[in-house]
């Protein structure tokens, strides 16, 4: 019997797992309302630290970062329509809602009150979107990449605004879900992360990312989750943070932000964290994923951003 896709990912992801040492039991989250399922993946003892997705991305790309992260607990989440977590619309209610009820929904699932946040790219947007309309829940938080498009000037690139466009963005769409060469794949990750972040990944990396949208109904998913946030490369305007939301946002809040971030640039984006009270950021080597440009320092500057 042909592999599905979806067995296919799970035998790389569990290579993956296993590359960086990471013992884990899954975990699935029922939430109520958006009524969505969440994976899991659970690792090690300790306080809980929550590690989210970008968009796009499974969780376990994040693997090289949790692996040197000491302790704690670690949660590694597929977002709903990410990884093996079921594909989802994002229809309705703001996406701003909706991700907001998510992580609700999923720390309520956990059994915890609140819990710290590792978050790249999209989940870092959703982890500061959650900072505003439930503080008691995320006693810290610690984005490493440009947090999605919630800061003034950011935009989506060249590929995201065609999954934007009516026709261009049906195709765009199809082709995500057909088999390519690796070496294909790679390039196009390097069009967000970067030529060398790209260059550092893991063969079976670089066919997890591509696995993750070929699962059905993913790369549908993640096409609505895109429509919701941008227009064509612009954000829409309800999901960039003001000003006085920027205000609002005070408690132990750290950046670790790429020097080459393909969405934002850490000097345009430092105007954003400067009106956050009391936020850190620090700026290293890399692009949007920068703990693959350079892992050590990317997971030295996570631990104190988690223990300040």
């Amino acid at each position: 019997m042909p592999v599905s896709a979806a067995d296919a990912f799970r035998a790389t992801e569990a290579r993956v797992r296993a590359s960086y040492g990471l013992e884990v039991r899954e975990q699935w989250i029922d939430v109520a309302d958006p009524a969505v399922r969440v994976r899991v993946q659970v690792s090690g003892e300790g306080p809980p630290v929550v590690f989210l997705n970008g968009v796009g991305c499974p969780g376990m790309g994040m693997a090289p970062l949790v692996e040197r992260i000491a302790g704690c607990q670690v949660l590694i989440v597929d977002l709903p329509g990410h990884g093996l977590a079921p594909a989802y619309p994002w229809s309705g209610p703001p996406v701003r809602e909706l991700a907001v009820g998510v992580l609700s929904g999923l720390l309520d699932g956990l059994g915890l009150p609140s819990a710290s946040l590792v978050a790249n790219s999209l989940g870092g947007m959703f982890a500061l979107w959650l900072a505003l309309d439930a503080s008691d829940r995320v006693p810290s938080i610690v984005v490493v990449g440009e947090p999605g498009i919630a800061f003034p000037g950011a935009r989506g690139n060249a590929v995201m605004g065609a999954l934007t466009t009516p026709g261009l963005g049906r195709l765009a769409q199809w082709g995500m879900t057909r088999p390519a060469p690796r070496r294909s794949v790679r390039n196009g990750l390097a069009q967000i992360m970067g030529q060398a972040a790209a260059a550092h990944m893991s063969d079976d990396l670089v066919d997890l990312y591509a696995m993750s949208l070929r699962i059905p109904g993913q790369a549908a998913s993640f096409r609505s989750l895109l429509r919701r946030l941008l227009r064509g490369r612009q954000p829409r305007p309800e999901n960039v943070l003001t000003d006085a939301e920027l205000d609002r946002l005070g408690r132990p809040l750290f950046f670790v932000w790429g020097t080459d971030d393909a969405l934002l640039s850490p000097q345009d984006g430092a105007a954003s964290v400067q009106k956050i009270h009391g936020a850190g950021l620090e700026v290293v080597p890399g692009g949007h994923t920068p703990w693959f440009d350079d892992i050590e320092r990317c997971a030295e500057l996570v631990q104190l951003g988690l223990t300040a």
